[in-house]
């Protein structure tokens, strides 16, 4: 049984998709309704399936035997773009139907604009979503001094030895190239503050958005149209600061309140990626350690793809949601893209080779086309051909190809040139602007030619379908790394080799010409460490750690030493984590009986240990 496949929903739908997607088979085949018996039992039997995390991912695992991540890829993906499975749309007689058969006396549209309490809500929140007003302060936020500017108390903090990291820094912003430099002892903070973590990075992708990020602050764009109209904006980046938007890494420490945040809760050894985000401030991934906000970071499985991969685990989603989302391509169509040799383009390649769909591959014309075309056609490229401002010889190359889909990741007249080679109702779809341009297109290819100019941003794809959605994408491409069907090609640079000039050689590497490489254009991952030297400094700063707390008077090393420390997490949630709040209380008239109350409310059952507490506690006066 293909539970997905009955359901009518892709292998990476959340829970809330399948659940929508079942309330809609209900529609049309419940018994009630008069829907087959049968065909009820199935659809039913696969909800009871997908609902249910462990018999999801037996389901999948089963489904895998069958055949491998391949076939499944290949197989979600002819269901997403079959005729039978077409894009969900708005269908206003479908609608009316169904309320009809909600709501027969037309309550709820009485007065034109009525509607239901939670009808209007959800209205509301998609308004505000459009202008960007989603964020509304919490208790969390107005406790993190960087969002709400209210620090919150030491309670929650965790007090850091003297650390330093190697790291790429700017002062200012300028040309990449100019104002990125290493600094071999950069100083991290002497504590991690309400809501920080310490991670210890492990790679990170030298991209076109931390170039991008270094040249320019974004936050320019908020006084200008139509930025100033919404609260969409982008956040300021204070300088000096460590360049790198996108890596992978493991946490060493978090402060005292961060396992209690939510349930992407974080915890020491935890591996995470830097979340997408699309107006954030970049978290500085460019350095052996990086300090930052719990809730910039995503929790993700150890090990679930090589270092490579997780460091352009954006490249390869972005890749995905093109061919899932875009042009409604099928096996035997055609594609055109610019960038081929970027990991983005590397993806397309291989996992349109999976699904049997032709790729043309255009790269810059310089002394390496020949190497990198090599390595393209051994990806699985159809074609690659230098992509030059020559529009004829441009399209005598392609010849009676008419692609159904462009993929730009340029921008500008590289964008344009896609958009002339497209088959009529073809699909142009902008995923980066390196050219810092928006292709320009011809009212005749919009007007007659139909041609469709679509952007797609991941961070926003992020946003709109939820962390459990990215990870399960991630999830789904790890099977195909893992079959060997989808890799990359790119060069390591290690922190120990890290210097000005190896730098600089990183930042170019997406540019042809000779270099200590060859002549190869491949991307740079830059390398700060791996798991075992992770484990490494996990012990030596945890042993660090509680010498400091006991130093300063924490309650949970006190606790530690009771043998009590199932009790840390109320110590914290309560706020009395300082044993100097603890010896104030009992210092008091009646302070004993007062903390014993105290501690009894904390959900503190046992007698005999409320008074070790207080027993402690007094010790130390």
């Amino acid at each position: 049984m293909d539970a997905y496949g009955l359901l009518g929903v892709a292998r990476t739908a959340t829970t809330e998709e399948v659940r929508n997607a079942y309330k809609e088979k209900a529609m049309l085949h419940h018994p009630d309704r008069g829907g087959s018996p049968a065909t009820w039992a199935t659809i039913q039997k696969a909800y009871d399936t997908l609902s249910d995390p462990q018999r999801r991912a037996a389901h999948d695992q089963s489904r895998a035997a069958e055949g491998g991540a391949a076939k499944q890829f290949g197989e979600s993906f002819a269901e997403a773009s079959s005729a039978y499975a077409p894009r969900k749309t708005v269908n206003i007689s479908s609608a009316m139907e169904v309320a009809k058969k909600e709501d027969p006396k037309g309550q709820l549209t009485q007065g034109g604009a009525s509607m239901s309490h939670s009808a209007g809500f959800d209205a509301w929140l998609r308004n505000q979503k459009g202008l960007g007003n989603t964020g509304f302060y919490t208790a969390e936020d107005l406790l993190r001094s960087k969002r709400g500017g209210m620090q919150a108390s030491d309670d929650t903090s965790t007090y850091l030895p003297p650390l330093s990291t190697t790291a790429v820094v700017y002062d200012k912003n300028g040309p990449p190239e100019e104002v990125l430099y290493v600094d071999k002892a950069r100083r991290l903070p002497e504590k991690l503050a309400h809501g920080e973590v310490l991670v210890h990075m492990l790679a990170a992708c030298v991209s076109d958005e931390d170039l991008l990020r270094a040249q320019t602050s974004l936050s320019i764009l908020n006084d200008f149209a139509p930025f100033n109209r919404t609260a969409n904006k982008w956040e300021d980046v204070e300088l000096p600061a460590v360049a790198g938007v996108e890596g992978v890494g493991i946490v060493l420490a978090t402060a005292q309140n961060v396992p209690s945040l939510s349930k992407y809760a974080l915890e020491v050894k935890d591996w995470v990626l830097a979340m997408p985000d699309a107006r954030k401030a970049p978290i500085g991934c460019w350095g052996t350690l990086c300090v930052c906000d719990s809730s910039r970071l995503l929790r993700v499985p150890a090990q679930l793809l090589p270092l490579p991969h997780y460091a352009c685990s954006r490249s390869l989603c972005t890749a995905y949601r093109l061919l899932e989302d875009y042009g409604n391509v099928k096996p035997g169509d055609t594609i055109i893209q610019n960038g081929a040799d970027l990991p983005v383009g590397q993806a397309l390649i291989q996992l349109c080779k999976l699904l049997k769909i032709r790729t043309i591959n255009l790269v810059p014309d310089d002394p390496s086309f020949e190497h990198v075309r090599e390595m393209l056609l051994k990806l699985g490229g159809t074609m690659v051909l230098k992509d030059t401002s020559n529009v004829v010889a441009f399209l005598k190359d392609l010849g009676a190809e008419m692609p159904r889909l462009a993929v730009d990741g340029l921008g500008g007249e590289a964008g344009r040139r896609l958009a002339i080679a497209l088959r009529p109702s073809g699909t142009l779809v902008v995923h980066s602007m390196a050219n810092g341009q928006v292709p320009q297109l011809s009212p005749s290819l919009i007007m007659y030619q139909q041609i469709s100019l679509h952007g797609f941003n991941l961070p926003l794809w992020v946003a709109d379908n939820g962390p459990e959605a990215y990870v399960a994408m991630l999830e789904a491409i790890a099977q195909l790394v893992r079959d060997e069907k989808l890799n990359l090609i790119t060069r390591t640079l290690s922190v120990a080799e890290l210097t000005q000039t190896t730098l600089l050689e990183a930042l170019s590497s997406h540019k042809g010409g000779e270099s200590a490489y060859g002549k190869y254009r491949e991307r740079t991952i830059l390398q700060f460490g791996d798991e075992a030297s992770a484990n490494d400094m996990y012990f030596e700063l945890q042993a660090a750690i509680r010498k400091l707390a006991e130093e300063a008077g924490d309650s949970s090393a006190m606790l530690t030493e009771l043998g009590l420390e199932m009790y840390i997490s109320r110590f914290v949630e309560e706020e009395m984590t300082s044993i100097e709040l603890l010896e104030e209380i009992v210092s008091r008239g009646d302070g004993e009986k007062e903390l014993m109350d105290a501690l009894k409310e904390m959900d503190i059952k046992k007698m005999g240990h409320r008074q070790a507490i207080v027993g402690a506690v007094v010790g130390k006066l």
